[in-house]
């Protein structure tokens, strides 16, 4: 009765989100008022929310039901980001496990062989989504068979991916000045404070050094430590690695043989990306 309940919900949320977006892209010629397309904003958290009611059916699921090697997966499939949803479902109903979260839509990670076999540990649960229109096709038969065997749940959310689409490649290279500060700030709010406060030390040497080739990283390391944003270089280089992978710093030799970190953006478009930090 709960998934009958749910999957008519999905059905009725789906033709109403298109519906509205129908309209929102004919508002000009039907006059239609902004109150009428906002309310969709609305629906998504509805269905999102109505989610929660099965967090103890997948507890369950991946306590209980065995599946390789008595290991149990769970993957998340249907148009819509799945990130908010699956965070809070870790969150409130996993609190019991220690968990860690692999940000599988960033382009430069391909962990499939390595995934396959930390699911071979018998005392591990991976729960996943999958929002590519080619997943069947992503894995071989002897990963889909025998090293992966996924329960499969459908829950789609019809929520915008504002942080998964903004991980492409030179993601700093394009657009104007304010839209390019905001795809960096929507990258740094996925982050840790403490990674936010990394790069807000190197974007504030870089605006009062713009005649530098950039910051070095000794330097860095020595003024995120006197901040205690950092304890020790291992932890500043784990955030100068997500900050890399996502296009948002560079590295580039010095003229005395050093290493320099720098943020490929223009002073104008680093100052405003600081303001929107700050907001």
């Amino acid at each position: 009765m709960e998934n009958e309940r749910c999957r008519r919900r999905r059905v009725w949320f789906s033709r109403n989100y298109f519906l509205a977006k129908e309209l929102g892209g004919s508002a000009v010629k039907s006059h239609s008022k902004l109150s009428d397309i906002n309310i969709v904003d609305e629906q998504i958290k509805d269905l999102i929310s109505s989610y929660k009611r099965l967090y103890p059916r997948w507890a369950f699921d991946l306590r209980y039901v065995s599946n390789v090697g008595g290991v149990v997966l769970s993957s998340m499939y249907g148009f819509g980001s799945k990130k908010t949803l699956l965070e809070d479902f870790a969150s409130t109903s996993l609190t019991e496990y220690s968990a860690f979260v692999i940000n599988g839509y960033l382009p430069t990670i391909n962990i499939k062989q390595y995934l396959a076999r930390v699911a071979s540990c018998p005392n591990i649960r991976i729960v996943a989504s999958i929002d590519h229109v080619n997943a069947p096709l992503l894995w071989d038969k002897k990963m889909v068979h025998t090293q992966f065997n996924w329960c499969w749940y459908h829950v789609p959310t019809f929520a915008p991916y504002k942080i998964e689409g903004t991980f492409f490649p030179l993601i700093l290279a394009h657009g104007n000045t304010t839209q390019t500060a905001k795809n960096a700030v929507i990258v740094l709010q996925s982050l840790t404070p403490n990674a936010q406060g990394v790069f807000k030390i190197l974007a504030e040497y870089q605006l009062s050094h713009s005649e530098e080739e950039g910051m070095p990283i000794d330097n860095l390391f020595a003024t995120c430590r006197e901040r205690f944003l950092v304890g020790s270089r291992p932890m500043l280089n784990s955030h100068l690695t997500e900050f890399k992978d996502h296009e948002l710093v560079k590295t580039r030799r010095h003229s005395d043989g050093q290493d320099c970190l720098y943020i490929p953006l223009t002073s104008e478009a680093l100052e405003k990306l600081l303001v929107e930090m700050t907001q």
